[in-house]
């Protein structure tokens, strides 16, 4: 795992639920759902990166974040 990512998944707690801004590959959310037992969703705009991200089982949604996060709930992560 890159180091960056080492680092935050510290900070987050067994069972949690995450969105993940941004997520790229896929990688942390795929590591948070298998050691900690993470679930949630990933954003991501680059195809490449959604591919991947499909391809390890990641739950990622095409989304410009620029465009805001309204088709999420308040509170819901």
């Amino acid at each position: 795992m890159r180091a960056d990512l080492e680092i935050i998944q510290d900070w987050i707690p067994a069972g949690s639920r995450v969105l993940d801004l941004g997520c790229g590959d896929g990688e942390l959310l795929a590591w948070l759902r298998d050691n900690k037992q993470v679930t949630g969703y990933g954003l991501e705009n680059d195809a490449d990166n959604i591919a991947l991200c499909v391809g390890k089982g990641v739950n990622v949604i095409e989304q410009d974040l620029d465009k805001g996060l309204g088709n999420f709930a308040s509170n819901s992560f």
